[in-house]
């Protein structure tokens, strides 16, 4: 197996080839003075199994467009097997039509990854399961929740438990999964999204956190509305301090402040969105995930 390092996770590319033994194939990318991108093999992949890492965050167009290029390319020069680990896994949310006349860009995005030659798909908790059901090939998400979770050891927890933001069973599933990684409790709360607006509501509800640590568990935040909301209560409930572990940390525009605003203590991502919240690597997890799937 050899390991391609696309442009968005050559650092991740790097720490899965450590981990695993696998080379990294020698590659060279540059951006034409258009902008446009170009990208060769340096060395032979005819027959070669490979692993593909490129992760989609923004600019997701121009990731994933970087990362068709690859796939045709080493499809046309004829490698084994094309294995692509996407830790995010863009364009997840529109798995159905909730309003008449919308796209179905996760079937658009399915269709293009095994049009162009892969193989087996590896993501990082899918923000839909429905999503890798589209799938004619293995894809498999793989959750970070645990590593989330073990983060905040550190932080000398009083009485900690967990809470998912919503209802949904995904998530449940995730704060479920960081509870036991600790020997915690967890919880949950219901949210309602307004298709129309995107306007966010979260439902009060009574949890047992006076005097406790709360530990949040998410796959995305974007605008951190629906994590802000859950601290509110939290805090307004006694909860001591409230952290959060995500997936995905986006945390775009004024995200952070408002976390902060409603009583948040610290925020940390993984690595599938590079940026100055990534504290957890998503490179052993998924190294794990291979080693199990032999």
């Amino acid at each position: 197996m050899k390991i391609i390092g696309c442009p968005s996770s050559q650092e991740l590319a790097g720490k899965i080839s450590k981990l695993t033994a696998w080379p990294m194939a020698a590659t060279l990318t540059k951006r034409f003075p258009d902008g446009e991108f170009y990208f060769r093999f340096e060395e032979k992949v005819s027959g070669e199994e490979l692993l593909v890492v490129q992760s989609l965050y923004p600019p997701q167009d121009a990731h994933l467009l970087e990362l068709l290029l690859v796939l045709q390319t080493a499809r046309d020069l004829r490698a084994k097997s094309i294995n692509v680990f996407i830790p995010y896994l863009a364009y997840s949310r529109q798995d159905e039509r909730y309003l008449e006349g919308e796209c179905l860009s996760a079937s658009l995005i399915s269709e293009l990854l095994q049009h162009f030659g892969t193989d087996t798909l590896y993501t990082v908790d899918v923000h839909n399961q429905n999503v890798l059901n589209m799938y004619k090939i293995p894809a498999f998400t793989i959750s970070a929740s645990g590593e989330l979770a073990k983060y905040f050891v550190s932080r000398n927890l009083k009485d900690p438990f967990v809470v998912a933001p919503d209802d949904e069973e995904m998530a449940i599933k995730r704060a479920e999964t960081a509870a036991e990684s600790i020997g915690a409790e967890y919880d949950f709360f219901e949210k309602h999204r307004d298709r129309h607006t995107g306007d966010i509501t979260t439902h009060p509800k009574k949890v047992n956190a006076k005097g406790r640590d709360a530990i949040i568990i998410d796959d995305i935040i974007s605008t951190g509305k629906t994590s802000a909301n859950v601290a509110k209560i939290l805090k307004q409930q006694g909860a001591r301090r409230v952290f959060i572990g995500v997936s995905h940390a986006l945390l775009l525009g004024d995200a952070l402040e408002l976390l902060t605003a409603s009583g948040v203590d610290e925020v940390i991502g993984t690595d599938s969105v590079v940026n100055s919240f990534v504290k957890v690597s998503v490179a052993p997890i998924l190294a794990k995930a291979l080693k199990a799937k032999k």
